[in-house]
């Protein structure tokens, strides 16, 4: 018998997300009206949802708008019904107009004059009253969100399962092109490329510091074509606010390809075109902290990590086996992956379902043995140890840090480093090192008035900075 607190996906949706889990391209949904923009792989083509032109084609309730309208205009004090239109990402004619209209005729905003730069409903000046006061004030105490409208839940599922990484491929030239500054072994670039391909997960071990997190975000940015990001989602009467300008990074208008919509149609200002994400995960993060998060004191949603991460990659960094949460937060990541759906709780206990969609990186410096079960083991298919450089890597690493901190390197400058830095075998060389060393040697120099070199004095200083 169904389960009428889990909001159920339609049959269609889950055989697309159960694809886009296994690995395997997916045919999108079809809204209207429909804009594509091929993306850096010929499976993934992204239906571009069009500016609306009514209340319906929101997919919002006219009274969502008109509280949204209301907070904004109480907000700022009074507000142009342009500039009320530009805060909502709504357009003014069709949409932002009968929500104003109703909230004047019902008492709540009043028109204060008219802006004489600007023509009609857009230089009409509004107000609230203090009716309007009083209703926003209630209106806060159930949701107190203030900025862009958000899309509908519905839209936004159906823009994950488009953007779902498992849905995209990539050229092994590129895989080469983005990890070429690492200098890992062919055969290791060739086992993440084929990870890629497979729709992962991937689990990255070896030594710390030889660029296990330097690989994650390689991987986005392997993938041009950016991802649709919301300001915000209309998730069981609330709000739930998922563009994070921490993570999220905004391409510019000219990023879209010129025909990315036909002539006479915009892009839905409410969404925003942002590079492809990578969102790390840290080690002690709680199983519980990847559901959706009530900002008590504001009265809106907060997006989980993994849900900021769609259609990007989503890295779960030194997992620790000291850490009893490490296996709980794998597996937790690992459920949804398998299905290719995600379950989030609001606080009246409604279950929603949405599309799990970013390619997933685990990485420790631990064995993986020691880290995990067997069960878990085998749920991690692809596993890929970055060993230690080998002396003609460093050597290279070392070359290529020295020049982009303009340090000068010499066979005995680099000879002293090494024996400064690695004498008698105690110490591991890493990857990074070449790079902290070479950062600290020119701001010593630059600190005591020196030419910037692999001397003695500048080494042995950046040695014991680092080294301790």
């Amino acid at each position: 018998m169904p389960n009428p607190d889990i909001d159920a996906l339609d049959t269609q949706s889950l055989q697309r997300d159960s694809l886009a889990a296994a690995g395997r391209p997916t045919q999108p949904s079809q809204p209207a009206p429909q804009a594509r923009v091929a993306g850096a792989a010929p499976s993934l083509h992204l239906i571009l949802p069009a500016r609306p032109t009514t209340v319906e084609e929101t997919g919002l309730d006219l009274e969502a708008i008109e509280e949204l309208a209301l907070k904004a205009v109480v907000a700022a004090g009074s507000l142009d019904g342009g500039e009320l239109a530009t805060r909502l990402r709504l357009p003014l004619a069709g949409v932002v107009e009968e929500a104003v209209t109703a909230l004047r005729r019902d008492g709540l905003l009043d028109n204060a004059g008219v802006n004489q730069a600007m023509l009609g409903a857009a230089g009409m000046k509004l107000r609230p009253t203090e009716r309007g006061h009083q209703i926003e004030r209630r209106i806060r105490e159930r949701d107190g969100y203030v900025g862009p409208a958000p899309v509908s839940r519905s839209a936004f599922k159906r823009m994950l399962r488009q953007q779902a990484m498992a849905g995209r491929t990539v050229k092994r030239a590129d895989v080469w092109r983005h990890l070429a500054h690492l200098l890992l072994p062919d055969a290791t670039i060739d086992r993440i490329g084929a990870g890629i391909e497979a729709g992962g997960p991937i689990l990255l071990h070896g030594p710390s510091g030889n660029g296990k997190t330097s690989v994650a975000l390689a991987l986005a940015r392997m993938f041009s074509a950016g991802v649709l990001v919301p300001y915000a989602v209309e998730m069981d009467g609330h709000v739930v606010r998922v563009f994070d300008p921490g993570l999220h990074r905004p391409l510019p208008p000219d990023a879209l390809p010129p025909d990315a919509l036909p002539p006479g149609l915009r892009l839905d200002d409410r969404w925003v075109y942002c590079q492809t994400p990578c969102v790390r995960l840290g080690p002690d993060l709680q199983p519980a902290e990847l559901d959706l998060t009530l900002n008590e004191q504001h009265r809106y949603y907060e997006t989980p990590l993994q849900l900021k991460a769609a259609g990007g990659v989503l890295l779960v960094d030194d997992l620790d086996p000291r850490s009893p949460a490490a296996e709980a937060l794998v597996n937790r990541i690992l459920e949804p992956l398998a299905t290719g759906v995600d379950y989030l709780s609001t606080v009246t206990g409604r279950r929603i379902v949405i599309p799990f969609t970013p390619f997933v990186v685990f990485a420790t410096a631990a064995d993986p043995s020691q880290l995990f079960g067997e069960p878990t083991l085998r749920r991690l298919p692809c596993k890929i140890r970055l060993d230690d450089p080998t002396d003609e890597q460093f050597s290279e690493l070392l070359r290529r840090a020295c020049a982009q901190a303009g340090v000068a390197l010499t066979p005995s400058g680099q000879q002293y480093l090494v024996e400064r830095c690695y004498a008698g075998g105690g110490r591991a060389r890493r990857a990074c090192h070449p790079a902290e060393l070479a950062r600290l040697i020119a701001a010593a120099a630059r600190y005591l008035g020196v030419p910037p070199a692999l001397t003695p004095q500048l080494v042995d200083i950046a040695a014991d900075q680092y080294f301790g």
